[in-house]
């Protein structure tokens, strides 16, 4: 996966980041996603790639990133499971997953929900590290009602990072349906 990255050119510190935080977030919310353990694996992999399209184009990254992701082998990673990746790199940001898209609409609506729900945890992850500073190491998740509310007790000035979760959350709240709130 790190071979893949540094092929592409990817900001390593920040994709190392934000897949950590993907790994926290999707332990955390368990309950919620109630997806299988080896999706936490295939979640890590696409954070770690999910900028590797910059390298053709950064307008159209997350269109880039599934093309390259989807040519490529990864080691241990069927091809069910490279498609999975991504597609989840693929909604990292801008559009939400649509039944016009391919080859989303291939997929059966099983793992398009997969994919729904990885990407949208990913989009958080992302803007936690907005700064592109790897500041956030450690977040708690917490459930309230209908909020999901994101804690760093090691970090004092979330300013930069609030703005992003509002800006990237819609994803996560249609589909788990909670209030995001860092």
């Amino acid at each position: 996966t790190w071979e893949l990255a540094h092929r592409y050119d990817v900001d390593q510190e920040h994709a190392r980041n934000v897949a950590e935080l993907c790994r926290q977030l999707f332990r955390q919310l368990r309950r919620e996603h109630e997806l299988e353990e080896r999706y936490e694996t295939l979640l890590y992999v696409a954070a770690a790639l999910h900028e590797t399209g910059s390298y053709i184009n950064i307008s159209s990254m997350h269109k880039h990133s599934m093309y390259l992701i989807m040519n490529s082998t990864l080691f241990g990673l069927t091809g069910d499971d490279l498609q999975l990746v991504a597609m989840v790199a693929r909604y990292h940001r801008r559009s939400m997953p649509k039944t016009t898209h391919q080859p989303y609409a291939s997929m059966d609506r099983y793992r398009r929900v997969i994919v729904s729900k990885l990407a949208a945890i990913l989009r958080i992850a992302i803007a936690l590290d907005a700064s592109r500073s790897q500041r956030i190491h450690h977040i708690e998740c917490r459930r309230v009602r209908n909020r999901l509310i994101i804690s760093v007790p090691s970090v004092d000035d979330l300013s930069m990072e609030q703005i992003a979760v509002r800006r990237s959350r819609l994803f996560f709240e249609t589909i788990f349906g909670l209030e995001v709130l860092l």
